[in-house]
């Protein structure tokens, strides 16, 4: 019997328990705490405590162990994700304090501040899931959250009706997911991921096809999943979400959820059921192209900037499925270097993402403080009047767009590297043609910043330091994590490599 059947390892879950804590004593202190000190107090407890997360993540590197009878499993994809998500959450509340509490009518900062704090719990649970029940819960408990911060701007009908649209597709999409779990439960006998693996290996040993309920239930996982990241055609409820929610809620609904979606796929489908590969994988690269094209194709329409990020958000989930459809298994399931180059990009590309497109929505915000609207006119002549933040736009769409030296180039650069690997040349050439278009819609707003002149004055000027410290340091992180890309996809490469061995998991 192992120990940890009597005993949990706490230890193992301290960054998750750090945030939980932080969440709830956000909410204690927005009950407790005089108006005049919440802004400063709330925002303070909330950096320190996601902060404290990625201190305690040290103590997690180069583990491969479970406990909570394998519900929770500390890996190298854990750690980089909790990483990840961690620093998003960070970004998020350094772009939402002064908005919170100066825009959209006072909306109560202590409520959204303890909505983020269990959004990003339940991704840090799903990103450390080993068992398909914890997946479920922890997307459920991200989602819910998430749904409440898009109408959070009540006053506004656009948030109520994106936040509706984005809370009945999210449960009809939930129920899918769960409906795909219980055929994969029943066809495997175990909600475990690794012990699903085993399983799966044993039954498909000698088969030419794969199995019916085995297929429904793959299907349904890639359904559900295909709504939580906005792959197309399941993407229908992105743009009024993004537009309608406040924008730091675009910002963060645009990278946790996201890489919280990633982060069940790869548990799901590589940890899980990778035996399957040959089956799921043409599915990944027919969403991965279909997707890239439609949302650079339709970003090209827009004219309200907010809603042009939402569609570049829906190609950049296509790019990063591409990543995901150059996986390959080897014959006894220990993993190759080509395995690790897949998974490494997407877990790079999810980095990256996390800076350059909070960066993008951060300025949207700064803008707005400006009294300044989101349609591409209002962008006119921003570098004359605001030189700084306008280059700091520049350099988060130029980093969409995937131009050197910033970290969206090294970004598609090792997707593309780990498609040539997998023989997938068509799919590596779409993102390259892909990524052309795209100069169309980001390059449109660069040059409305620094070539056209702006006929309507600004009617507020807020002081936003937490925002500027944000733009700046997002601006960094796009530039600095760029020229070190080698160092980050090799570690992120050494910590994905657990996920394509057969685990020992305790109880």
């Amino acid at each position: 019997m192992s120990y940890d059947l009597i005993v949990p390892n706490f230890g193992l879950v301290m960054p998750q328990f750090v945030v939980f804590i932080t969440a709830i004593v956000l909410s204690l202190a927005d009950a407790f705490l005089p108006k005049r000190l919440q802004f400063s107090w709330l925002t303070a407890i909330s950096l320190i405590g996601y902060g404290l997360g990625i201190v305690l993540l040290l103590d997690q590197r180069g583990k491969d162990e479970s406990t909570f009878y394998g519900l929770f499993r500390a890996d190298g994809l854990t750690v980089f994700l909790t990483l990840v998500i961690l620093i998003a959450a960070i970004l998020t509340v350094l772009v939402s304090a002064n908005y919170i509490e100066d825009l959209e009518g006072k909306m109560p900062l202590g409520e959204y501040y303890t909505l983020l704090g269990f959004a990003t719990l339940g991704a840090l649970l799903t990103a450390s899931a080993g068992d398909l029940v914890m997946i479920y819960v922890g997307i459920e408990l991200s989602s819910l959250a998430v749904y409440i911060l898009t109408a959070f701007a009540r006053r506004r009908e656009t948030s109520l009706e994106g936040a509706l649209k984005y809370f009945l597709l999210g449960i009809f999409a939930s129920a899918i997911l769960l409906y795909g779990m219980a055929w994969i439960y029943g066809s495997t006998g175990s909600t475990d991921l690794d012990e699903i693996s085993r399983n799966l290996q044993a039954f498909i040993s000698g088969q030419d096809t794969i199995d019916a309920s085995l297929a429904l239930g793959m299907l349904l996982l890639i359904v559900g999943l295909g709504f939580k990241m906005a792959a197309v055609p399941f993407h229908f409820w992105t743009p009024d979400a993004y537009d309608g929610a406040p924008t730091p809620v675009s910002a963060f609904m645009s990278v946790v959820p996201k890489a919280a979606a990633f982060a069940a796929a790869i548990r799901l489908l590589v940890q899980g059921m990778a035996p399957l590969r040959d089956d799921w994988i043409t599915l990944v690269a027919i969403l991965a192209v279909i997707t890239m094209v439609f949302g650079n194709i339709v970003a090209i329409a827009q004219r309200n900037v907010k809603r042009m990020l939402a569609y570049s958000s829906i190609a950049h989930t296509g790019y990063i499925l591409a990543g995901f459809a150059a996986y390959r298994v080897s014959d006894t399931f220990t993993g190759s270097e080509t395995d690790n180059q897949a998974i490494s990009s997407v877990l790079y590309y999810l980095l990256a993402y996390t800076f350059m497109n909070i960066g993008a929505f951060a300025v949207l915000a700064w803008i707005q403080h400006r009294g300044r609207g989101m349609m591409l006119e209002d962008f006119n002549g921003l570098a004359a009047r605001h030189p700084l933040p306008a280059a700091a736009m520049a350099v988060f769409l130029v980093s969409l767009m995937g131009i050197p030296p910033t970290i969206g180039f090294y970004a598609k650069y090792y997707v593309i590297v780990a498609l040539l690997n997998s023989d997938l040349l068509w799919l590596a050439i779409a993102i390259v043609v892909m990524s052309a278009i795209s100069a169309f819609f980001y390059l449109r707003v660069v040059a409305a910043m620094y070539f056209s002149e702006s006929s309507e004055p600004e009617t507020n000027e807020s002081r936003t330091r937490l925002l500027d410290v944000g733009i700046l340091a997002m601006v960094v992180g796009v530039i600095v994590l760029g020229l070190f890309s080698g160092s980050i996809i090799n570690l992120a490469g050494e910590w994905s490599s657990a996920l394509t061995l057969t685990a020992q998991v305790h109880p």
